[in-house]
């Protein structure tokens, strides 16, 4: 069954630049999908049409086969969205109480939200943080901050967006952990990202952009080779692959012409 559903979206901004171009996209549930491209490829504009924070010029945008426009706020309930800016979702004064917030907006009783905070603190571990200030704690515990508040709303779909920005290495892994987590536990997954390393051999299908457009979709095997020709880097184990295997033909060559 597809979660998302995407019909000949196109997104053109205030100043009339084209943001998206005539995109068709279907996502299963439980896919996990990587969505690559250069900067202004249209990656982000596209991951705002999937809970309303963008509206199509032209098309629609499907979440469990109800159009977001005519409910955004049920798709706002099934698609959490991580940005890429850990800071700029941090709304409470305790980290018990930035988890809160969702809950408490969709006016359920404080028994509700107690149980749901708690749950959702328990999966990214981080139950003993409750009483701590937000803005206090690492990149790696703020993404994981960002996660529970997700969480917390129980969605269908997670979005993260360059989630392993400014992280150092226990923050990647501590994030990349939960991502994975997450997936294992029946969440639909989109990543954007330009550290393919990381997440590549995680997911199910790699999808790249370019000016607006979807250039490839498919397995990340298939579409590895190619995705430096639209600007995205490949991953460092497919760059050394090729150069070993551009030696082993010098060497056979010079073995030949010996």
């Amino acid at each position: 069954m597809d979660i998302i559903e995407i019909k000949n979206l196109s997104h053109r901004f205030s100043d009339g630049t084209l943001g998206l171009d005539q995109i068709n996209l279907r996502i299963e549930a439980g896919a996990f999908v990587v969505l690559a491209g250069a900067n202004g490829s249209g990656k982000t504009t596209l991951i705002r049409h999937l809970n309303g924070l963008l509206q199509p010029s032209v098309g629609c945008v499907k979440v469990d086969g109800v159009s977001v426009q005519k409910d955004p706020m049920r798709a706002r309930r099934l698609v959490g969205m991580m940005f890429q800016d850990a800071d700029s979702q941090i709304v409470g004064e305790t980290v018990y109480a930035d988890v809160a917030f969702g809950p408490e907006n969709l006016q359920l009783d404080q028994d509700q939200i107690r149980k749901r905070v708690a749950l959702a603190l328990k999966v990214v571990g981080m139950t003993a943080f409750a009483d701590q200030r937000p803005h206090l704690l690492s990149g790696g515990e703020k993404r994981r901050l960002s996660i529970a508040g997700i969480l917390v709303m129980e969605p269908k779909v997670i979005v993260c967006d360059e989630p392993f920005t400014s992280l150092d290495y226990p923050g990647v892994r501590q994030v990349l952990k939960q991502i994975i987590a997450l997936h294992q536990a029946g969440h639909t997954i989109v990543v954007i990202t330009h550290d393919l390393e990381k997440v590549l051999a995680h997911c199910d299908r790699l999808i790249i952009m370019q000016k607006g457009k979807i250039v490839r979709d498919g397995l990340p095997g298939e579409i590895v080779a190619d995705m430096e020709t639209f600007g995205v880097r490949a991953p460092c184990a497919f760059q050394l692959g090729r150069k070993v295997r551009a030696l082993l033909n010098l060497h056979s060559l010079a073995s030949c012409v010996g």
